[in-house]
């Protein structure tokens, strides 16, 4: 939310208008989420388990973003970004789970907790600055806040198993703009470790195709509608955690180009 206080705060500021930054763009989007798979295993005898085990594919969940890029001149970008994903679901276990060594025999009604915030910066260097087309690469660098808990209906059983952790990434981002300011855009997130790091192996892709309508005359306003594929996880023997997950997402969103907004609009006397 410290990423949408401070879109906020940058609207109500009049000034923005007289500011270096060759655009200043919020985005807001929000839809249904699929969990595909997200598979688990925590501690030395922990049981493996899948999505489906916890009832998480059963339903649809809602999720949101929210992110701020400032564009420095006509090359170079940086993407502050806020993504959020909490979900619980209950399950009756069809047989035992040991997690963090607390056995959770079958039969047991289990509340599960997956949480898994994302905290993202980016930089983005325009290779290609054209009418109709454009072209970034570059890095990200993630802050995930994670948490996974099992947790018996009547009370008689808990363990979690919770981090915070820095994950980096190749990031590249492509857009196409037709005459009608119609414009559709590839956006990817991904890195492997490739097994290179001691006894850490673990990956993260976030790859996004969007379809985006201009809602003013100028386009510096645009509705948009997008798919998005995350996933990514990790095996880490010392810590004895094995944690993989693919979700899919349905979204509609909101971008802005705060700087030509205020700069089109009428100055106060």
């Amino acid at each position: 939310m410290r990423i949408h206080l401070l879109a906020l705060t940058l609207m109500a500021t009049p000034a923005l208008a007289e500011s270096p930054l060759s655009a200043l763009v919020a985005e807001y989007e929000t839809g249904p989420a699929a969990i595909f798979q997200n598979d688990g295993r925590y501690g030395p005898t922990g049981t493996d388990y899948e999505a489906a085990d916890l009832n998480q594919t059963a339903n649809l969940y809602r999720t949101q973003r929210i992110a701020l890029e400032a564009r420095l001149g006509e090359r170079h970008g940086i993407i502050l970004l806020y993504a959020p994903f909490d979900l619980t679901t209950r399950a009756t276990l069809s047989r035992d789970i040991d997690f963090r060594g607390t056995v959770f025999p079958a039969g047991t009604v289990v509340d599960s907790r997956y949480l898994f915030d994302g905290y993202r910066g980016s930089y983005l260097f325009r290779v290609i600055n054209g009418e109709r087309f454009t072209w970034d690469i570059g890095a990200s660098v993630q802050i995930r806040n994670a948490l996974v808990d099992l947790s018996a209906v009547d009370g008689s059983r808990y363990a979690k198993e919770s981090d915070i952790g820095v994950v980096g990434a190749l990031k590249t981002r492509l857009r196409y703009t037709l005459p009608s300011r119609v414009w559709a855009g590839l956006e990817a997130d991904a890195l492997s470790t490739f097994g290179l790091f001691g006894n850490t192996t673990g990956g993260i892709y976030d790859v996004a195709l969007t379809l985006g309508v201009p809602v003013t005359s100028k386009g510096d306003v645009s509705a948009y509608a997008r798919l998005r594929l995350l996933g990514g996880g990790a095996d880490v023997k010392r810590r004895d955690i094995y944690n993989w997950g693919n979700f899919g997402f349905a979204l509609v969103g909101v971008q802005a180009d705060l700087v030509s907004l205020f700069d089109r609009s009428p100055s106060t006397p």
